[in-house]
C-alpha cells in the first residue's frame, strides 16, 4: 500500500535514528576505553554482558548506516 508520509515525519524518524547511532557509538567507544556491563539480579553481578552490549551497539551503527544510506539515495 502506497501512501504519501509528510516530510517532518520521515525528518523526525531520521533525527531519531541518528541519536540512535550517537548514542550507540558512545557505548562503543565506552566499551573499548575499559567499561563493562554485567547482568544481575537485585544488585548482585550475575555474569559480565560486555561482549553482547558491544555486539549490539555494533549493529545498531550498522543498521543505522544502511537505513541513512538508503535515506541518502531517495534524496539524492
Amino acid at each position: 500500500m502506497d501512501r504519501p508520509i509528510p516530510s517532518d515525519i520521515v525528518e523526525q524518524w531520521m533525527t531519531h535514528l541518528r541519536l540512535q547511532r550517537s548514542r550507540a557509538r558512545d557505548m562503543i567507544w565506552l566499551i573499548e576505553k575499559g567499561a563493562t556491563l554485567h547482568d544481575g539480579r537485585d544488585g548482585h553481578m550475575m555474569h559480565d554482558a560486555t561482549q553482547r552490549w558491544l555486539e549490539e551497539q555494533r549493529q545498531v551503527v550498522a543498521d543505522v548506516d544502511r537505513l541513512v544510506g538508503l535515506y541518502d539515495g531517495i534524496n539524492a
